[in-house]
């Protein structure tokens, strides 16, 4: 399970100046303008750069104007940064060294950017971007044939990749005195990359990096489920991957029940929240839409359409196939108690929390009941500072915090009073 442990970001929207690590189960609290959507926002944006490239992302973000803190503007470089933790160590692609492969056995690794903006607000270049590899140093020489002869392990290090001119280059930092000029990447030799391109746009870049691979190319999925929308037919010709509005439900839902084992799966888990549920279908029609539909328990005879089928109810199907059947590796939901009654609450937190023993996950909330249930140590609170900037802190790690917990005050009490602030 491949995780981002830490994110730093600099003149991003509300921000000013942010490090906040994250765990596989993270709660993002706060009031109403705290900066919960902003944070979130960073996700999407190094997703679109991704998909779209920069230039597009910045665009789909408003432009400078609104990528930038409001107060900061263009006088401040935007620079965001990403730890990332492995699911298991692996050796990064070799760079050569006289002829002789150098690697690093990874089990860290970090990406950042910077970006420069010119003071009208038009214009932007990238002065730093770098890939960072993270390990033990590994020398290998290899036979003719390729097979590995012999391994050298030279302890701790750092195997850098940047851009410069367009050029892939590398540099090592570690015990090892190797001069810029004796590393040669003969696998980069011919690429160029544009002025406004960065590293992970670059495919090749992403196939020699598993985890950023990972995060990048599975995916970065932000679901704000509208219940109004899986109600009405959807065209058979559309996406197969959950849309992040839970339009196309019931094509989703064709394929998870067209498979034995999924559709078993699925089953136990709505009726798990919902044990009234008795068989979920999808109808087909004339016009080759589909429609979403479900049979309850206290009638047996008749399906239910999806425009008689209650908001909570769909938004806790969509909920458990984003969960459960999306797989991406960071999952981030906000307000998943929408509609859905609070005795259902707990259940919906467990869920959550199992599933984040496969996917990293994220969700923002106000409901009370799911601070209370999410523990602690999954707590992120957001607010503003008296410059108005968006900060996060942990509750966790806040002595009047503890001392309230220890004279019983609940968690949901103080976050309802807005007294974790303090």
């Amino acid at each position: 399970m491949t995780i981002i442990r830490k994110i730093k970001v600099k003149n991003f929207k509300s921000f000013k100046d942010l490090e906040v690590g994250l765990g596989k189960f993270n709660v993002l609290i706060g009031p109403n303008a705290s900066g919960k959507s902003n944070f979130i926002q960073i996700f999407k944006f190094l997703r679109d750069i991704r998909n779209y490239g920069l230039d597009n992302a910045i665009s789909i973000q408003g432009g400078v104007d609104y990528l930038t803190n409001i107060n900061i503007g263009p006088y401040e470089n935007l620079s965001i940064e990403i730890e990332v933790i492995p699911d298991r160590p692996f050796k990064s692609w070799p760079v050569i060294i006289k002829e002789k492969s150098l690697m690093v056995e990874t089990y860290e690794i970090a990406y950042r950017f910077t970006l420069r903006f010119s003071k009208k607000r038009k214009e932007f270049e990238i002065v730093e971007d770098k890939l960072i590899h993270r390990g033990n140093l590994v020398q290998v020489e290899r036979a003719k044939n390729g097979k590995i002869e012999e391994e050298k392990n030279f302890g701790k290090g750092e195997i850098i990749f940047s851009v410069a001119n367009g050029k892939i280059k590398a540099e090592i930092t570690g015990g090892l005195e190797i001069k810029k000029d004796d590393i040669s990447l003969p696998y980069f030799e011919n690429i160029n990359l544009g002025p406004k391109t960065l590293l992970i746009e670059f495919p090749p870049i992403l196939i020699i990096n598993p985890p950023i691979s990972d995060l990048f190319n599975r995916g970065i999925a932000i679901y704000d489920f509208d219940p109004k929308l899986p109600k009405k037919a959807t065209p058979i010709t559309g996406k197969t991957e959950l849309e992040e509005d839970g339009s196309n439900l019931a094509i989703v839902l064709k394929n998870i029940l067209g498979d034995k084992e999924k559709k078993r799966k699925l089953s136990n888990l709505v009726k798990d929240l919902l044990p009234f549920v008795d068989n979920l279908s999808v109808e087909k029609f004339a016009d080759k839409s589909l429609l979403f539909k479900l049979k309850e328990s206290y009638n047996k005879k008749q399906y239910l359409p999806a425009s008689l089928i209650s908001d909570g109810t769909i938004n806790i199907t969509a909920l458990i196939i984003a969960l459960f059947f999306e797989k991406k590796p960071l999952t981030i939901i906000e307000e998943p108690e929408r509609n859905i009654h609070p005795y259902l609450i707990s259940k919906v937190v467990e869920m959550m929390k199992d599933a984040s023993n496969n996917i990293q996950i994220l969700v923002s909330t106000h409901n009370p009941e799911i601070v209370k249930l999410a523990d602690l140590e999954n707590l992120l609170l957001i607010s503003r500072d008296k410059e108005g900037f968006s900060v996060i802190s942990r509750p966790s790690e806040k002595e009047n915090v503890k001392t309230f917990l220890k004279n019983e005050i609940g968690i949901e009490e103080l976050y309802i009073q807005n007294l974790l602030e303090l």
